[in-house]
């Protein structure tokens, strides 16, 4: 009964799209920079920005501890590439401190940040996207500092000598360590914390990264002198550990049983020693970070210098792909086949018109714009329609349906070139119809003829989809849908198959 029409109409509709689908998931990720390849300045510029955006947008999701990760590799290529006195290096020592001001709550590494940042512009001001009351107090305490004789290198009294008395992170008020410093490769690291007579540990140990290393090992510190109440605790980094760009610590103090009484960083956020003219680091905190060269090339742009914190953030804003507070446009083609439930058709079923329910079509397809916003990085709400066209109306049969859809998406990671997602769905409207030949029955059952009809689904809806975006550039994606749905009180069923265009903004 409807084998002619499916037969005549699936090949035509479903075997472009079903192609174009294979074809985006074969398609491979562009390739990322070849390990050991140098850098360029422009790069290293273009790497910091990407780097900054990211963490920032980890920020927003409230990630801390990676977005930490990811500013500190960033400070790392600003290193490396002799960046440091450049809107790259301000750039990102200033995200380096609003995150410790508000993020991770550890006012002295925002300070010692801050004071790097005003080491580059003495000028600097808070963007209006970051100013809260704890950003605004740490930078006026930097100011201070440096207008008393503190410089920005206040954590160390000597390039490889790290002292508590200024810099400091305060543990507790009890302990007081570096909240960073700097050596030059190769140097051996001399750092020293004080405890006060209130918490008079038994052992306090020093923890640490050699080299890039993924886990930390301890190294006791020694009770080098005792005044006024005041213990200085000192240990000494060798030299032949200090040859990554990055040296990450943090100091824990015990008492005679062993447990914890007091902690200077942790080793999820811990401080951070960097290492002038180091190596290559032998971990990356920004694996995930797409390096692929398709986009604009406006995304090259250098930071302004006016004032890279508001720019940064500009831009982070403008050109986030599928994080919190993204809105997206869509339209797309396709159309669908299902099952036709029941026996009576729309327009003729009165006049004694049947069919044989079964496999069917919905002829010939349907447009699908959709408006949606992200909620969050990998959650959005979107309102879709479903305008379905059937041509060649035959005396009053329906010419169409149009159906809206409330789809609540759920989204993997983004993998570069692609992004799966997966979309519970209702909706009400028209449903969705199908079109089938049905049989004239005279008054005693016996066919007469055949008739073109419609059977429908609906009016209400629900069901769910799964497809993929593919990247196309920074603002467009590719989008492949796959779609079940469910009409009832009119029961019937169509999975549709839909291509289109999206863009993010």
């Amino acid at each position: 009964m409807l084998s002619r029409h499916f037969a005549r109409s699936l090949t035509p509709c479903l075997t472009p799209l079903l192609a174009l689908a294979l074809l985006a998931v074969a398609r491979p990720p562009a390739a990322h920079a070849v390990e050991g390849k140098t850098e360029s300045a422009a790069d290293a510029t273009t790497r910091v920005q990407k780097l900054n955006r990211y963490a920032m947008q980890l920020f927003d999701d409230m990630n801390f501890q990676l977005a930490e990760k990811t500013l500190l590799e960033a400070l790392g290529v600003v290193e490396k590439a002799s960046l440091t006195n450049g809107p790259a290096g301000l750039a990102t020592h200033g995200n380096l401190a609003v995150l410790y001001s508000v993020g991770l709550k550890n006012p002295d590494k925002a300070v010692f940040h801050f004071k790097k940042a005003l080491a580059i512009k003495p000028d600097l001001k808070m963007g209006k996207q970051r100013a809260t009351p704890e950003t605004e107090a740490n930078l006026a305490r930097a100011k201070a500092e440096l207008a008393a004789g503190g410089g920005a290198d206040s954590s160390a009294e000597a390039e490889p000598d790290v002292d508590a008395k200024a810099g400091e992170q305060e543990a507790g008020n009890a302990m007081k360590c570096p909240a960073g410093g700097e050596v030059k490769a190769g140097d051996e690291i001399t750092l020293k914390c004080l405890t006060t007579a209130d918490l008079r540990p038994a052992t306090v140990v020093l923890y640490y990264k050699a080299n890039g290393a993924e886990q930390y090992q301890g190294l006791p510190m020694t009770n080098a002198s005792t005044a006024d109440g005041i213990t200085t605790w000192v240990a000494k980094i060798p030299g032949s550990d200090t040859k990554a760009r990055l040296v990450p610590f943090y100091v824990e103090a015990r008492n005679a049983r062993g447990a914890a009484v007091a902690l200077s960083g942790r080793d999820e956020s811990p401080s951070m020693i960097l290492v002038k003219g180091a190596a290559t680091q032998a971990a990356s905190a920004s694996a995930d970070i797409d390096e692929d060269n398709t986009d604009d090339a406006d995304e090259a742009e250098e930071i302004d210098d006016n004032n890279p914190l508001a720019r940064l953030e500009k831009e982070r804003r403008r050109e986030r792909e599928g994080s919190k507070g993204t809105f997206w446009l869509s339209l797309g083609i396709g159309s669908g086949i299902g099952y036709a439930a029941g026996h009576s058709t729309e327009a003729f079923g009165k006049d004694g018109v049947q069919f044989n329910p079964g496999i069917a079509i919905a002829y010939l397809g349907h447009a699908a714009p959709e408006f949606g916003y992200f909620v969050g990085r990998n959650t959005a709400l979107s309102v879709a329609g479903r305008l379905q066209w059937i041509p060649g109306a035959y005396k009053g049969t329906a010419t169409g349906a149009l159906t809206a859809l409330f789809r609540v998406s759920f989204f993997g990671e983004d993998e570069g070139r692609t992004r799966w997602y997966f979309a519970p769905t209702v909706g009400a409207g028209e449903g969705f119809r199908f079109r089938v030949n049905a049989q004239i029955v005279d008054g005693k059952g016996n066919p007469t003829g055949t008739v073109e009809d419609t059977v429908r689904g609906g009016p209400f809806v629900a069901g769910a989809g799964t497809g993929v975006l593919v990247k196309l550039n920074k603002r467009f994606r590719w989008t492949v849908d796959a779609q079940f749905l469910t009409g009832f009180p009119n029961v019937s069923a169509v999975l549709d198959l839909t291509s289109g265009i999206r863009w993010e903004f």
